[in-house]
């Protein structure tokens, strides 16, 4: 879902509605604490490496430039208020 179309479902909302997600378990509803944009380690990853490659070429990439690389999680979503490629929504 867009930023887009998740505003146009909103706004057939009455304004004062309070928002909360439910996961897989219907009774399991959680209220949204913080809407936070940024990007999955991976593609932070993956568009770090390009930066690289592009910098010092595909083989002259200095070891400890490659090691730095080492410091970001896959896994992880940072945070990045400017630059963030996806927005979350955090629940509590």
């Amino acid at each position: 879902m867009t930023v887009a179309e998740l505003i146009e479902n909103l706004k057939a909302l009455p304004q004062d509605m309070e928002i909360m997600v439910l996961d897989n378990d219907e009774y399991n509803a959680s209220e949204i604490v913080q809407v936070s944009r940024g990007t999955w380690g991976i593609a932070r990853m993956e568009a770090r490496e390009a930066e690289l490659e592009e910098k010092y070429g595909d083989d002259d990439i200095p070891e400890d430039v490659l090691a730095s690389l080492e410091e970001i999680d896959e896994e992880r979503f940072y945070q990045d208020d400017e630059n963030g490629q996806l927005a979350v929504i955090v629940t509590w």
